[in-house]
């Protein structure tokens, strides 16, 4: 499998005035193309910063990024912006749909930014999506008549709607039972069957185990899995200051 993300020495910081927070320092990570990865460690350790980075919903402090051989570091927000819209997939825990439109017309929205795709093809597109993950027949329903995992569902056809490369997914079972999480890793691992690279960042151990390989990050870097868990275990809020949130900022 060929390389299709290289992050080199990648670090990010949050400054507000004369105060700091390094949320993620010297991060080095290869994912081939067709890889099922899970991004694992404790709260505020990084995760979802790092996500947001490789997704280029958000920018490295240092470091380099290349896409498919390509350095996208340093390039302009639009070409960032067509990036994501045309390479890569996002799923959230907080699924993110309009409560107005109906699970056919959030399938569809992102679509729309495409210019080259009449309405035809996006709606043949979207009922193909709708197919796939089981859902064909709530195309109508307006998310406050779905469950919590027939919205995640509508939530992982949007996301492949654009046919994407790239699957990114943060937390998506958060907010599920049991059973609804069950079917949403169970349409990760067709997905990954079929060739789609994931990245999944999850602190369930038992989402994170579904994945071909997962990394482990603690207090913003990558650990091995023994020295993250005797290092959480030693630490009973493990990672909780200084990850994520930009509000746990230092005075330098």
């Amino acid at each position: 499998m060929s390389g299709i993300i290289q992050l080199e020495k990648v670090g990010k910081t949050y400054k507000v005035g004369k105060l700091e927070s390094k949320v993620l320092s010297d991060i080095d990570l290869n994912i081939a193309e067709g890889e099922y990865v899970s991004i694992c460690g404790p709260s505020g350790s990084g995760k979802s910063t790092l996500l947001s980075i490789i997704g280029v919903l958000n920018g490295a402090s240092e470091g380099r990024y290349l896409f498919e051989g390509q350095d996208i570091t340093h390039m302009k927000s639009s070409e960032h912006a067509r990036l994501r819209n045309r390479q890569f997939g996002f799923i959230f825990q907080a699924f993110n749909l309009s409560s107005e439109m109906t699970a056919a017309e959030n399938v569809e929205l992102p679509l729309t930014y495409r210019k080259e795709m009449g309405r035809k093809e996006r709606r043949e597109l979207v009922d193909s999506m709708l197919d796939k993950i089981g859902m064909s027949d709530f195309r109508d329903h307006v998310p406050a008549q779905l469950s919590g995992g027939q919205q995640q569902r509508i939530a992982i056809a949007r996301a492949l709607a654009g046919r994407p490369k790239v699957i990114l997914a943060d937390e998506p079972t958060g907010n599920l039972d049991s059973k609804a999480a069950a079917i949403v890793m169970d349409i990760f691992d067709r997905l990954n069957d079929e060739g789609t690279t994931i990245c999944l960042v999850t602190h369930d151990p038992r989402s994170a185990s579904k994945a071909k390989r997962q990394v482990h990050l603690f207090d913003g870097q990558i650990v091995d899995e023994p020295q993250a868990e005797e290092q959480s275990g030693g630490n009973g809020a493990g990672g909780e200051s200084g990850g994520d949130d930009p509000s746990h900022l230092q005075a330098v």
